[in-house]
């Protein structure tokens, strides 16, 4: 799935929704472990809310508590079982990772 392209466009006076590179390879390593332990249909249907959570990201980006522990700027939302790990730049959300609940944040946010 090309998740740069179920991303929707961004509006004047929203803020702009972009992932990084470790954020868009998160997201290919969601769907295909999803679709290797669930099935297609269930890896679809994870994908399609997570999309929707990140377009909600997108129109509420300071909805997600600061978490300054993991890093300057750091805003963390919950969706599922998954983190959604994101700052906001002047009119842009920036999401660095999206990362299991399980995994280490810190570690997997270090340079």
């Amino acid at each position: 799935m090309s998740w740069m392209k179920s991303l929707r466009g961004a509006k004047p006076g929203v803020p702009k929704l972009q992932l990084t590179a470790a954020a868009i390879a998160d997201l290919d390593d969601i769907d295909a472990y999803g679709a290797a332990h669930f099935g297609e249909d269930a890896a679809d249907s994870y994908a399609a809310a997570l999309r929707h959570a990140l377009d909600l990201l997108e129109g509420f980006p300071r909805s997600a508590p600061s978490r300054d522990d993991f890093g300057p700027g750091i805003r963390c939302r919950s969706f599922r079982s998954h983190l959604i790990l994101h700052v906001v730049e002047n009119e842009t959300v920036l999401v660095v990772r999206i990362l299991h609940h399980t995994q280490d944040v810190k570690r997997a946010l270090k340079p």
